[in-house]
C-alpha cells in the first residue's frame, strides 16, 4: 500500500473568518484523515481521533457546513476548498510550533505534539511566517511530516506503511505517528525519521521484528501501520510545485 502525504498549493491566502480552537481542531483532524486516503471521513473516525462523542461531532460538522468549510451528509464529511485552505494554515502553525518547541526550547519529542496543539491557536499568519523564517524554513516537523509553505510550494512525500513492507526489506523511516505513547515507544527503540531499518520477520497478527542498527526490536501492527518508510534501495521523491 502506498500512502501519499502532501502539502497543497494555497496562495495567495484569502481572508477567512476567525475560528474557535475547537473548530480549527476539527478541520485539522478532517485534513489529516483525508490525507490517509480515506475519502469522506466518517463521524465515528472523527469522534475517535478527537476523543469526543458522536453527537458532538455531528453538531460541529453541521456548524462547519453552514460556514462553508465542509461538505457533510450521511456518507461522511469532506473539506471544501475553503475548509482545506484553513486546515492547511492550522497544520502549518502546528508543525512550526513543534519545531520551535523541539529545536529552540529543547522539549522532548513525546511532549511537542500536545504542547503544539495549544500553541497553534494563538499564532496568526504573520507570526507563523516570522517563525518559519527564524527556524530557517524547515521542510518537515519533528515527526517527519511535510510542512506546508506559506507561498503554496507543495512538498510531496511518497512512502509505504511499514506494516505493508515485505520481509527482508531494507527501508528508511520517513514519518512516525505523533501520539505520545507511540512516540515514547519509538524513541526508546531509536526508530525515528532518517533511521535505516530492515524487516527481519513478520509475526502472526501483523507484528514485525525490525533490525535497527545492531539491535532487533518488535513493533505491533498498530504502530507499524502508522510509520511511513521509503525503500532503502531506491530514492523516495520530495518535489516542489508552483
Amino acid at each position: 500500500m502506498v500512502v501519499m502525504v502532501h502539502a497543497v498549493h494555497h496562495a495567495p491566502r484569502p481572508s477567512l473568518p476567525k475560528l474557535t480552537p475547537s473548530e480549527e481542531e476539527y478541520l485539522e483532524a478532517i485534513y489529516v484523515s483525508e490525507g490517509k486516503g480515506n475519502g469522506r471521513v466518517k463521524v465515528g473516525e472523527l469522534a475517535g481521533s478527537l476523543g469526543v462523542k458522536a453527537p458532538s461531532v455531528v453538531e460541529m460538522l453541521q456548524k462547519l457546513k453552514k460556514l462553508g468549510f465542509v461538505g457533510y451528509d450521511r456518507s461522511g464529511v469532506k473539506l471544501t476548498k475553503r475548509g482545506r485552505e484553513q486546515a492547511i494554515r492550522v497544520v502549518r502553525r502546528h508543525q512550526l510550533a513543534e519545531r520551535l518547541l523541539s529545536d529552540v526550547f529543547s522539549y522532548g519529542l513525546p511532549k511537542v505534539h500536545d504542547l503544539a496543539c495549544k500553541f497553534e491557536h494563538v499564532l496568526d499568519d504573520e507570526l507563523t511566517d516570522r517563525l518559519d523564517e527564524m527556524l530557517g524554513k524547515p521542510k518537515t516537523c519533528p515527526h517527519g511530516d511535510p510542512i506546508p509553505s506559506s507561498r503554496g510550494r507543495s512538498i510531496e512525500i511518497e512512502g509505504e506503511q511499514l506494516s505493508e513492507v515485505g520481509g527482508e526489506e531494507e527501508c528508511v523511516v520517513m514519518v512516525i505517528p505523533e501520539d505520545r505513547e507511540a512516540v515514547e515507544r519509538l524513541l526508546s527503540l531509536n526508530v525515528l525519521p532518517g533511521a535505516k531499518v530492515k524487516i527481519v520477520e513478520k509475526l502472526p497478527r501483523g507484528a514485525i521484528i525490525l533490525q535497527c542498527g545492531r539491535t532487533q526490536v518488535a513493533l505491533s501492527r498498530s504502530i507499524a501501520s502508522k510509520i511511513l518508510v521509503g525503500r532503502h534501495r531506491r530514492r523516495y521523491r520530495r518535489r516542489g510545485r508552483g
